[in-house]
């Protein structure tokens, strides 16, 4: 059943759809519940700890394809249940959806709620639709605390910037700066660079010129704006209520064997080993992949069949929230999965089958196109989800510097060379000019390094699209080395002018122009557009606003990067996080691959950088196992004998199954 499709099938009505959507996500949400048990189990006694992982965190994004967030609201909603049993029942068999789980098992957790308290929430769970019951919530902590209920995440917008492409290096390197300082969101890291840019004009520009009175009053418009939008929405649903009523608190339930089991808590998997509970969520993860796809298909179908307005609600996020308990977020997102998922059958035939995780199947819709489906699945089944991260975020900055559409997965070699970028802004050397940058395209690795092959690294047997698709990768590296050869940033962060004599003559600004795109809150935008606006009439001719917050911050930060230490040259190579195949820490420390007890030597190729759990608890504590040389180590993670992974090099090792796959 296709979901590109424009309404709904012939035989089907909008009211099956919508019987169809409440069913499964009722179903979602009970395998959701189950599998934060079993990860709360797993957490509570350790055993992601036993097979391998440094964190609860990282265990699941390998094993079931879940970000941290994500495994943090569910473990968090399955342990408040367990003191909630009533509560526990009615989400697990569909009764009370689970943004309204979410909301009673808040409001009951700070109330220390004794069991008439937890049938009263129950009853009133059942009888109110969510708006009314945030208003019952609200109205409770208010008199309890004085503390009124915590309001919904601004609604997102797309910023837009048009650069050159030396000027996009730039903020590739500053990213990278502020990957390494922990900040990794895209809202984050533009919300840093406005606050360094806000400073320095704020010191540097006249008073008259940096008016913050006439900033807030900017934003408090359209604050105020906001609120009356979101006013309006609020009295339409309202209004909407006593029509879908009915709708809303209907409450099909149909207890399958996994509900069954959310029903009955933590207590069902008491003395479980690590083994079992692992199988059980992989298990679980494939099920639950299972649902989200076939929610995210009916979801579109609803959609282009105009479904909400014909049933009469208010808006999309009020049926979304209402009726199938559902955020206004995660509606975009699944939405958007499906209609990506239309053009990459393959990938969409995969996920539904288990042999692909949901993790990976989000990494490969983004960077994915018909003619590189294939290459980019079989890559997919062939890395563990840290290294696909890492291979399509490389992808994606390739498609956008390139303006190619088609990119196929990167090859060892050029995914070395772009990593290069990352070692240079952690070394200092893009500050001080350093960089001997070495011509890429003609088989020398950026730094001036011959890349020959390391020891024991061999070339992957993976289907490739023909040398002439590999457009964007000769594009950005050769890019990329251009960039490097200029000096980088050496007058860049002396403020000078961008376009400094006899830059025409060397090609500076020959490279064309790319478009960046962030996906941010309204106010950050907002006060994106104002800050530049009143800075637009001071900057240097020529200079972008983006350049501009980069400099600044590159001024204020400079004196953080290229710190001489201990092992530091090891660290740089791995760039300053933990070598393991499932684990992104930066707390690193130098591993021998061959203990020096057995004979090992402090050779580069015998060291390793890992975070302190994996080094000391992990390999030294015989949960994680690392031979080989650097470049080409294999890895076997879990009991020995029986890994639950195994990795070598870059590659899943064949005998281990992809995360989500039923055993």
């Amino acid at each position: 059943m296709g979901c590109g499709a424009d309404a709904p099938e012939p035989f089907e009505s909008i009211e099956q759809l919508d019987a169809q959507l409440v069913r499964v996500a009722r179903e979602e949400a009970g395998v959701r519940l189950r599998l934060g048990q079993v990860l709360e189990v797993m957490q509570r006694t350790a055993c992601c700890l036993e097979l391998g992982f440094s964190s609860l965190g990282a265990y699941a994004l390998e094993r079931c394809e879940r970000s941290a967030r994500w495994v943090e609201v569910t473990c968090c909603l399955a342990r408040r249940l367990e003191l909630l049993p009533l509560l526990r029942v009615e989400l697990a068999t569909g009764r009370i959806s689970w943004s309204k789980a979410e909301l009673l098992a808040r409001v009951l957790a700070r109330r220390s709620a004794q069991p008439e308290h937890e049938a009263h929430w129950v009853e009133l769970g059942r009888s109110h639709t969510l708006r009314e019951l945030r208003a019952e919530v609200s109205h409770a902590r208010s008199l309890d605390e004085g503390e009124a209920l915590t309001e919904e995440p601004e609604a997102t917008a797309v910023l837009t910037c048009t650069l050159d492409r030396e000027d996009a290096w730039l903020l590739e390197a500053t990213r990278t700066l502020l990957e390494q300082f922990g900040t990794r969101s895209a809202e984050a890291q533009i919300e840093a660079l406005l606050a360094e840019g806000q400073g320095a004009l704020l010191a540097a520009l006249p008073a008259e010129a940096m008016e913050l009175n006439a900033l807030e009053s900017t934003e408090q418009a359209q604050r105020r704006w906001r609120e009356q939008l979101a006013s309006w929405r609020q009295q339409a649903e309202a209004r909407c209520e006593s029509q879908i009523r009915a709708a809303v608190l209907d409450r099909a339930v149909e207890a399958g064997d996994v509900a069954q089991q959310a029903a009955q808590g933590c207590g069902s998997l008491e003395g479980a080993r690590g083994q079992e509970l692992d199988a059980q969520v992989r298990r679980l993860a494939a099920v639950l992949a299972g649902h989200e796809l076939k929610v995210s298909r009916l979801l579109w179908r609803f959609h282009r069949g105009d479904g909400w307005r014909r049933l009469g609600y208010a808006t999309e996020t009020q049926y979304a929230r209402e009726r199938l308990g559902l955020s206004r977020s995660s509606l975009i997102a699944r939405r958007s999965l499906a209609l990506r998922l239309a053009a990459l059958p393959n990938v969409a035939q995969a996920l539904g089958r288990a042999q692909l995780g949901l993790e990976a199947a989000l990494q490969l819709v983004r960077i994915a196109t018909p003619p590189t489906e294939l290459a980019w699945l079989e890559r997919a089944r062939q890395r563990t989800v840290k290294h696909l991260r890492e291979e399509v975020s490389a992808a994606l900055v390739a498609v956008r510097l390139s303006g190619e559409v088609d990119c196929p997965p990167p090859r060892d070699q050029e995914l070395e060379e772009f990593q290069q970028l990352e070692r240079t802004v952690l070394s200092g050397q893009v500050l001080n000019g350093q960089v001997l940058s070495g011509q890429v395209l003609s088989g020398q690795v950026l730094g001036g390094t011959p890349n020959r092959p390391q020891p024991g690294r061999t070339t992957e047997l993976v289907t490739e699209p023909p040398p002439g698709s590999r457009r964007p990768w000769r594009s950005l590296l050769s890019s990329l080395t251009a960039w490097l050869e200029q000096g980088a940033l050496t007058h860049a962060v002396q403020m000078s002018a961008p376009n400094p004599p006899g830059a025409e003559s060397k090609g500076l600004r020959s490279a064309g122009r790319v478009e960046v795109r962030w996906r941010v809150s309204l106010g950050l935008r907002s006060w994106w557009h104002a800050l530049e606006a009143r800075a637009r009439p001071y900057l240097p001719r020529g200079m972008s606003w983006v350049k501009f917050l980069c400099l600044v911050f590159w001024r204020a930060w400079q004196h953080l990067v290229g710190v001489n230490v201990a092992w530091g040259q090891v660290y740089l190579r791995d760039r300053c996080r933990c070598s393991s195949p499932v684990c992104s820490r930066r707390d690193v420390t130098p591993h021998h691959l061959r203990f020096r007890s057995a004979g090992g030597s402090d050779d580069d190729q015998n060291l390793t950088s890992l975070c302190t759990w994996c080094h000391l608890f992990g390999v030294h504590g015989g949960r994680i196992r690392a031979t080989g040389q650097a470049g080409k180590i294999r890895w076997e993670l879990g009991p020995r004998g029986a890994p639950c992974v195994r990795v070598e090099g870059r590659r899943r090792g064949s005998t281990v199954s992809p995360s989500c796959c039923i055993i």
